[in-house]
């Protein structure tokens, strides 16, 4: 794709009050978004108001040859519509987004064996167990775990996915933009191994507006969308609706009656969501959608050796729940390097994640 069809995809994309369906018309009346360049002095389309008629009169090349330049310094691919990358399943769509930024492996958004997982940002211990084993074992399969890396149950299902394979995280703002921050470290593992996407342009700062925008790119990538663990009022419900109204398979885990991170999940399945009873049922039901050749499977068997000092922390983990990094330091009167040095080789394994505040959390 040639920097300089990019360049116009840009000027008319970085026009605010520009959405996919307005994009489109542009696009679709003019031939070209060169020709929509060129003509827009005189832009006058019927379903557009007079101010954004007026801004895109008044519209240069000038944002979008620094947006160019800034994608190109660091590293950020885009991805327009017609391009090789662009997700086929989008086309199905009219709300799709015109343009994708992405960073690290493109040949994953390729790949037709894709799967959407997501859950609460507060699980508890049993979610972020589910999470992260369910998503290594159907990346184990040679699936494409999809979520939103958030904290909480998305953390978890990127790090599982990336125990045994790959996976994709859309986020909710601009991919050279980290959020939460305690995830720096799980950023850069899945540009290495695998993929991070966004609609929104590079630099866009995290806001809660975004993520209903962003739950729907979660859902449109995948034929099947698995709720792990959810409350009846979580914002994951807004990812479940979108992969209702596109037609696609909904899978809940069950789980405790008596926990409220669990209602909205177990009203699911009493709602008709496919229910994941053990992980060998819900390979045998993914085989089916997705038409895999079965692989073996090796359940519980990807945990790295642990050292001492590693097994002593997941103890206390076990004993206290989560904890704060201050706290460790003073159950196990270990220096704060120590401590450090711990955790940071916990985390690499996948064995605990550190959230908002220095909390660390065993998954």
């Amino acid at each position: 794709m040639s920097e300089e069809k990019k360049l116009y995809w840009l000027w008319l994309y970085t026009i605010k009050g520009i959405g996919p369906k307005k994009f489109r018309q542009i696009k679709q009346e003019f031939k070209s978004l060169e020709n929509a360049y060129f003509s827009r002095k005189e832009f006058n389309l019927d379903g557009f108001s007079q101010s954004i008629t007026q801004l895109i009169r008044k519209s240069d090349l000038y944002e979008a040859e620094k947006l160019l330049e800034f994608c190109i310094k660091n590293s950020i691919n885009i991805i327009l519509e017609d391009d090789e990358f662009y997700p086929p399943e989008f086309k199905n769509f009219d709300h799709s987004p015109v343009i994708l930024f992405a960073k690290g492996n493109l040949n994953v958004l390729k790949d037709k064996n894709r799967i959407s997982m997501v859950g609460t940002r507060e699980p508890t211990y049993y979610g972020r167990k589910v999470a992260k084993e369910l998503a290594s074992i159907v990346a184990e399969q040679g699936m494409v775990v999809v979520s939103g890396m958030a904290r909480g149950i998305d953390t978890c299902c990127h790090i599982g996915a990336l125990e045994k394979g790959t996976t994709i995280a859309v986020l909710g703002c601009g991919v050279d933009v980290v959020y939460p921050k305690e995830n720096y470290r799980l950023y850069n593992q899945i540009t290495e191994k695998g993929c991070v996407i966004s609609e929104f342009l590079p630099k866009t700062l995290p806001d809660r507006m975004n993520f209903p925008q962003r739950n729907r790119i979660v859902a449109m990538l995948s034929p099947c969308l698995v709720v792990i663990e959810a409350a009846e009022k979580s914002g994951t419900f807004s990812t479940v609706d979108f992969a209702l109204e596109m037609g696609k398979e909904v899978f809940a885990v069950p789980g405790n009656i008596f926990s409220q991170k669990s209602s909205g999940t177990n009203r699911l399945i009493k709602e008709g969501a496919r229910i994941v009873c053990s992980y060998q049922d819900f390979l045998d039901d993914l085989k089916e959608i997705y038409n895999l050749v079965p692989r073996q499977m090796s359940l519980f068997g990807f945990e790295e050796e642990l050292s001492e000092e590693e097994n002593t922390i997941l103890k206390l983990l076990d004993n206290i729940g989560e904890a704060h990094i201050e706290k460790l330091i003073l159950l196990t009167n270990w220096s704060p390097s120590k401590i450090a040095s711990v955790i940071t080789s916990l985390e690499i394994k996948g064995r605990v994640v550190r959230e908002r505040g220095n909390i660390i959390v065993k998954i």
